[in-house]
């Protein structure tokens, strides 16, 4: 990217801008973001490369404005980078999110470009070894979700439960064009943590279980299970030939001081009752926080697809297995 050019310093004086005048009117602006970037060996269907990988950095800005009674309005906007090469993610700037919120006694209304809230009830806590980035990103989690053109209302949290409703309205322009919908719910009690995900697009649909339990705040126990169907996992696109899949991932965090260790386990039954569908991946990882916002790590990880499944690659039965060191630090 040609920093010279008068797009990007458009941008970034736009960005400016705004920094600026929001402070100023703006209760609570804050510039937030991570960077993560990590350094591999991998090798996917007997090709072994070297490099350097971006794991889903990413910076935005979000603020708040009190609005008396107990209402809120409120914004974020967050868009992914490449911390490899310095490259826009997407060619969708905020390409992440991009909402505009209110919230109150009611709970809350938002609007905008989302992530699934549903993802991150479920499987976003069972895959906590890197924030589910990259080579040893959940490859078999159906992500059925649309995410833009959506609104949402979340409620209170009610005996420490709290549930979120939405839809992304395909405005006659998204395939398939349907409405997508998705629901997320979190309780929590004591040691335990439990989150449902539901994801409906056309004809691809996906249900989630999760359940979490906390020991002496030395060991983290996770584990989901997924039911989906009409869902590509190579495409990251619905598919109504796509037959109904069970998923199951388990993890566990071990906590020594200022390190953790991490264990993955998911494994994906037979898509319908096709042969040779089924896929497994594991990833062992290493933690270590130098600060609350900084971590060295070291991971290795491995996806294998039986003869017939794409999982996390294109050709059908791919493998792809990893061993990397990188360095994460949010600002």
């Amino acid at each position: 990217m040609n920093l010279r050019t008068p797009s990007v310093l458009a941008v970034a004086a736009s960005l400016a801008a705004l920094a600026l005048t929001a402070q100023a009117e703006t209760a609570g602006l804050q510039i937030y973001g991570r960077i993560n970037t990590s350094v591999e060996r991998s090798t996917q269907d007997h090709v072994s490369t070297t490099g350097m990988l971006n794991n889903e950095s990413f910076f935005g800005l979000r603020g708040q404005e009190d609005l008396g009674g107990g209402l809120k309005a409120g914004f974020q906007l967050e868009s992914g980078f490449e911390s490899d090469t310095g490259a826009n993610t997407d060619t969708a700037f905020f390409n992440r999110k991009s909402e505009v919120h209110l919230s109150g006694h009611f709970g809350m209304l938002r609007m905008g470009r989302l992530i699934s809230e549903a993802y991150y009830a479920t499987a976003d806590v069972v895959n906590a070894h890197n924030f589910d980035t990259d080579t040893s990103a959940d490859a078999l989690y159906a992500f059925v979700s649309q995410g833009s053109n959506h609104v949402s209302y979340r409620t209170p949290t009610w005996n420490d439960l709290t549930v979120e409703i939405g839809t992304s309205l395909h405005e006659q322009a998204a395939e398939p064009a349907k409405n997508a919908w998705d629901l997320a719910a979190t309780y929590v009690r004591g040691d335990w943590s439990f989150g449902l995900g539901y994801g409906d697009w056309g004809p691809a649909r996906q249900a989630t279980l999760r359940a979490t339990y906390t020991l002496s705040e030395s060991w983290t126990f996770s584990a989901y299970h997924q039911y989906s169907r009409g869902w590509d996992h190579a495409g990251y696109a619905v598919d109504a030939a796509q037959g109904g899949r069970h998923t199951t991932r388990i993890a566990a965090i071990h906590t020594r001081g200022a390190s953790e260790y991490h264990v993955n386990v998911g494994y994906a039954g037979k898509a319908g009752n096709a042969a040779d569908t089924q896929a497994l991946q594991w990833t062992l990882a290493c933690n270590h926080h130098l600060s609350p916002r900084t971590k060295l790590y070291a991971l290795f990880t491995r996806l294998d697809n039986r003869a017939h499944a794409s999982y996390g690659t294109a050709p059908p039965g791919g493998d792809l297995r990893s061993f990397g060191v990188g360095l994460r630090q949010h600002f």
